[in-house]
């Protein structure tokens, strides 16, 4: 089902219905704002063809999963955006694809969500706010786009605090798979961030001829630009320190093999030398000079304890241990 929004500057109103309202071409100052995420494929496909939408464009505007895109024929520009649908980064859900098909007086809507319990929505449409230029829209759905992603990475920067402080005291190996699972869901938004922000970066290109140049002013495409950066950069940074951590969490259990390692070492070597003595008294000859003294035994143990001692004794001057 399609859902249509008219305004009509005579009324200044919003009408709100299906398809049947659509009467093309618009006059005047006459807006229209289209919801198809809940349109079946014939719907939509009929839809742009009343547009004449280019079949490259009208092609990935259908695509259910398409990475962040910006391109421009007829009129119309087509810009995909991915927002992020999880409450938290603690797994990935999969990423809310924000589809935007506009001219100067249309606007053409989809989102497509992930399959999940819990349903992200980008802002809905308000049918008593007034009626404003279609780049407002556009511009309104980047900044909700952008804040999808930034106020989990602004809280998530006091979480991987506790988290550090946790493996330093008490790191363990269940710690260690939800750093893994972390560091999993950030590879996956240092894709998409960076998808677009490129994308934008694009657009500052001074040589670019683009559409959106035109719509937007410098500084509100820099702006853009700033705000996909600036989570890319945040996303890349933590990305990066649970890198470190990983690593920490690494070194500190090789250390702790090592140390454990080198004690088993030490009680060995001291072992080898008493061993061999055991060994030799434990000889079956009869001819064994040592056999029929009487305090051999206890010369024997003597000599066993005093060479276990100058041992650790070099260990320790050798600080070994």
């Amino acid at each position: 089902m399609i859902v249509l929004h008219l305004y009509n500057p005579e009324t200044e109103t919003w009408q709100n219905g299906d398809i049947k309202l659509l009467s093309l071409p618009l006059h005047g100052d006459q807006r229209l704002w289209l919801n198809l995420s809940n349109a079946s494929m014939d719907e939509q496909q009929q839809l742009l063809a009343k547009f004449n939408i280019h079949p490259e464009i009208a092609e990935d505007f259908l695509r259910e999963r398409h990475p962040p895109k910006l391109e421009t024929s007829n009129n119309f520009t087509l810009m995909i955006l991915r927002a992020y649908a999880g409450k938290d980064f603690k797994d990935y859900p999969g990423h809310a694809q924000l589809s935007l098909l506009f001219s100067n007086q249309v606007l053409l809507y989809k989102c497509q969500l992930p399959e999940q319990d819990y349903a992200y929505a980008l802002p809905t449409f308000d049918l008593h706010q007034p009626a404003m230029p279609i780049k407002d829209w556009v511009k309104h759905y980047i900044h909700a786009v952008s804040a999808s992603y930034l106020e989990k990475l602004i809280n998530f920067e006091d979480e991987l605090s506790e988290f550090e402080d946790a493996m330093l005291n008490h790191g363990d190996d269940q710690k260690m798979a939800q750093i893994m699972r972390y560091r999993s869901v950030f590879r996956k938004l240092d894709r998409n961030l960076a998808y677009q922000k490129e994308m934008f970066a694009d657009l500052l290109d001074l040589e670019n001829e683009h559409l959106l140049k035109n719509l937007f002013q410098p500084v509100e495409l820099r702006d853009f630009y700033e705000k996909f950066e600036r989570l890319h950069s945040m996303t890349q940074m933590y990305y990066d320190q649970l890198g470190d951590l990983v690593s920490g969490y690494m070194s500190t259990s090789s250390h702790q093999i090592n140390e454990r390692m080198k004690l088993l070492t030490m009680v060995s070597t001291v072992f080898i030398p008493l061993t061999f003595i055991v060994g030799m008294y434990g000889m079956n000859f009869d001819n064994m000079p040592e056999l029929h003294m009487e305090s051999g035994y206890y010369w024997t143990l003597a000599a066993m304890t005093i060479l276990a001692l100058a041992m650790l004794l070099g260990f320790k001057i050798k600080r070994w241990w």
